[in-house]
């Protein structure tokens, strides 16, 4: 039974996150070629890391024969074994699935841990290389036919690469790529150039992949300039990792009816400088592996940024939902600051100014001189607020909070609606989310709102509450302050009435109307100062009040709905899983590959 935390499980679990991403990848045309890197990572760590990891023996290596349609690999499978092994055929595109060549006298073990060649299935039955399925055989070679330097060596015939939208060949191809620990690149005199091959070129030695380059189907005289222009025009633009060797270029012009059928001896010239060249790019089995899997570990290592630009699309979506959402939940404050918080006069305050007026008055024997000018400035308390009511704003009663606030929430989640229907053909996100509305999505968002608007309605009650009791506390937490404020207040009465009398006696009949005025000026500037303190009180509370709402009502909703495309197991969710997932797995395995050399031969 595999542990769940073993190199085994995130091995496997590793693998499925780039095969998803290879297939999401495929999903967009304009990405296919981002699947054919994924499908190399994938294949890199089944057919490499994981042999690492697992101390797979060495030898034997691995020679894969990849080009372009009609390049001629098959010929040079042959001249690698050294006699016709593989069929050669003069249609492109014949070769459909790979095929290894084996020397019958080699007896090393055959790879065999868990996901070897992954989707590749393994027949034991004889088959034409044109049988188009996910399969490998393995063809022995007999000890006459065989060469003795690539006893040891697996050379592999490999299918056309032609273009990233065949996904069968592609599969088939970069699995056996990814194994190798030589590459042999064959291009033809007419298509040396072409794109997608010279692609596929460059993401095998970004990979690491030590590469022999084989020209073909020229003839010999136009050898030499055909490979100065190769060196010139296409290596140049082949860029990989440092630690990979040279690119050596070879040629094998057309070929006679003895060369192509004996390449072990009348073959020779041409087949001589290909092996001294593969040859010497392997001093020793286990530096050449240890080289493949240092080189794989490193591919992984530094493809992070291919994997956001596998997701920059939907990267790119989710953020134009997000700020679907932000708009809708902007659109909901608004509301709520302009249909009620503005017009809300928080009546609250209106007793805790009364409240604040009366704890002015004075206690005691002292109350009957309060009482006293209260009576006297009557007239001017009656005649003030009958002017500033008649002169006053109308007022208008306000909507119910919970009416607000529900009216609000509707039209931001219709909004949303509306808008995932106007896209539902751009990505799949909008797609799931209008699916999502068919669903009930409304509804469960408004359940949602109910809960945290029941919230906000307890904690506004409290906060408002302690507001005014804030102000009332302050004043009586300091008595001395509290008494000046009293005194102080008939104090400026009294001496406003002394002033007018000494200043306009003896008495008149305006005297009535004066002293009212007089007896109200003390009085007057306390109110005013007090009404001044409890406004800024009231508008302190409508800026914690939106506050409030921002905090406990949208800001859960926004949050809740932005999370609605990366839940429930949509494509988002799996995607942001496996970019989370990937870079850690990479580094965990990375140090597993440095402490575990490959083992060497039983």
């Amino acid at each position: 039974m595999t542990e769940p935390d073993s190199p085994r499980t995130r091995l496997a679990q590793l693998v499925a996150d780039y095969d998803w991403l290879e297939e999401h990848c495929r999903k967009q045309p304009d990405l296919a070629r981002h699947a054919g890197h994924l499908r190399l990572a994938a294949a890199l760590t089944r057919n490499v890391v994981s042999g690492a990891i697992e101390r797979q023996p060495v030898p034997p290596l691995h020679i894969a024969v990849v080009g372009g349609a009609g390049s001629g690999k098959s010929t040079v499978s042959n001249f690698l074994a050294g006699g016709v092994v593989a069929e050669a055929n003069p249609q492109a595109g014949y070769t459909r699935h790979p095929t290894a060549y084996v020397s019958a006298a080699q007896t090393l073990a055959w790879p065999s841990y868990l996901g070897f060649l992954g989707p590749l299935r393994k027949i034991t039955e004889k088959s034409p290389s044109n049988r188009d399925e996910d399969v490998y055989q393995i063809h022995r070679v007999s000890p006459s036919e065989a060469a003795d330097p690539l006893t040891d060596f697996v050379i592999w015939d490999c299918p056309d690469m032609t273009t990233w939208a065949s996904q069968g060949y592609v599969t088939r191809l970069i699995e056996v790529s990814a194994l190798a620990d030589v590459i042999v690149y064959v291009a033809s005199d007419e298509r040396y150039n072409d794109k997608v091959p010279t692609q596929f070129l460059q993401m095998l030695v970004e990979a690491g992949k030590a590469v022999v380059v084989v020209l073909t189907k020229m003839k010999e005289a136009d050898a030499p300039s055909l490979v100065a222009h190769f060196r010139q025009e296409v290596l140049p633009r082949i860029n990989g990792q440092a630690e990979i060797p040279p690119i050596p270029v070879v040629v094998i012009p057309f070929l006679n009816e003895a060369e192509r059928t004996d390449p072990g001896k009348a073959g020779a010239k041409y087949r001589v400088p290909l092996l001294n060249q593969i040859l010497a790019l392997c001093p020793s089995p286990k530096e050449v592996r240890e080289r493949t899997v240092r080189n794989a570990v490193k591919y992984l290592e530094t493809s992070a940024a291919g994997l956001l630009e596998v997701a920059r699309k939907d990267l790119t979506e989710l953020e134009a939902w997000s700020a679907t959402v932000a708009g809708g939940r902007r659109t909901f404050e608004e509301r709520y600051r302009k249909e009620y918080l503005v017009g809300e006069p928080f009546r609250r305050f209106d007793r805790t100014r009364q409240q604040l007026i009366d704890m002015l008055r004075l206690p005691g024997p002292a109350r009957y001189a309060d009482q006293a000018f209260a009576i006297l400035r009557t007239p001017f308390t009656y005649a003030r607020d009958f002017v500033v009511k008649l002169g006053g704003p109308v007022e208008v009663p306000n909507l119910p909070e919970q009416t607000v606030l529900t009216n609000a929430m509707t039209g931001w989640i219709e909004a949303i609606q509306a808008e995932s229907l106007r896209r539902t053909g751009t990505h799949s996100i909008w797609k799931e989310v209008a699916r999502s509305f068919d669903s009930g999505l409304k509804q469960q968002a408004m359940d949602r709102f109910q809960v945290v608007a029941r919230q906000f309605e307890l904690k506004e009650g409290d906060e408002l509450e302690q507001a005014g009791r804030s102000l009332t506390e302050s004043l009586q937490a300091h008595p001395g302050t509290l008494g000046a404020l009293r005194f102080g207040m008939l104090g400026v009465d009294v001496a406003a009435v002394v002033t007018a009398l000494w200043l306009t006696w003896p008495p008149e009949w305006y005297h009535l109307l004066l002293l009212p005025v007089a007896a109200a000026v003390g009085h007057t500037a306390a109110e005013l100062a007090i009404r001044l303190r409890v406004d800024a009180a009231r508008s302190s509370a409508r800026a914690k009040r939106e506050a409030l709402l921002s905090e406990v009502v949208t800001k859960p909703m926004a949050r809740w709905l932005e999370d609605l495309p990366a839940s429930g197991g949509s494509s988002v969710e799996r995607l942001q899983l496996a970019l989370r997932r990937v870079p850690e797995a990479v580094r965990e395995l990375a140090a597993l590959t440095t402490a575990t050399p490959p083992a060497n031969p039983a």
